[in-house]
């Protein structure tokens, strides 16, 4: 099976999640048209239409199969449901396109003979309005410079070891 470089960033908690594969990714951009003129006065309209929150879905494996840790899809599992539970902003990247501002807004988990060691799912992240940016927004078209940080951040997954590893290794213990 084919591995995508999909990955979710968690920049309020420094942390860069991946996963053992990737197997799909969906895409939903989408618009809402207005059906009379009293919808479409709204401020967020544009020729008759309103941007909908992106959605972005990965199909995803986590397993404990090549992994030094024992229960290393558990701690993914539980650490996936406090994302979505704190509802903590994410950065979502895919080989396509990069997603700000996302929040996990659905997890289905499923344990089953095809990954033993393991469990596949998918996750669904819908794009949170930004309401400093719809406030400041006035119709400008003009892009607004962000800075990425000084900082790297931190990366949980197959490739920093386990979370415990990458834990004792930032500490200074090898």
């Amino acid at each position: 099976m084919a591995t995508s470089t999909a990955y979710i960033l968690v920049k309020s908690l420094g942390y860069r999640y991946s996963f053992d594969g990737v197997t799909s990714i969906s895409h939903a951009l989408s618009l809402k048209l207005a059906t009379d003129a009293d919808e479409a006065a709204g401020a967020d309209y544009v020729n008759n239409a309103r941007n909908e929150p992106d959605t972005v879905t990965l199909s995803v494996v986590a397993s404990d199969a090549s992994v030094p840790v024992i229960g290393w899809s558990r701690q993914m599992m539980t650490t996936l449901a406090s994302i979505k539970k704190n509802r903590y902003l994410c950065q979502v990247v895919t080989s396509l396109r990069t997603y700000s501002n996302m929040l996990l807004t659905s997890l289905n988990i499923q344990q089953d003979e095809n990954c033993p060691d393991g469990w596949t799912g998918t996750l669904t992240f819908t794009q949170a309005e930004n309401p400093a940016a719809v406030s400041a927004s006035h119709n400008d078209y003009a892009s607004a410079p962000s800075s990425g940080g000084a900082t790297k951040a931190k990366s949980v997954g197959k490739q920093g070891g386990s979370v415990l590893q990458t834990i004792l290794r930032e500490a200074g213990i090898r």
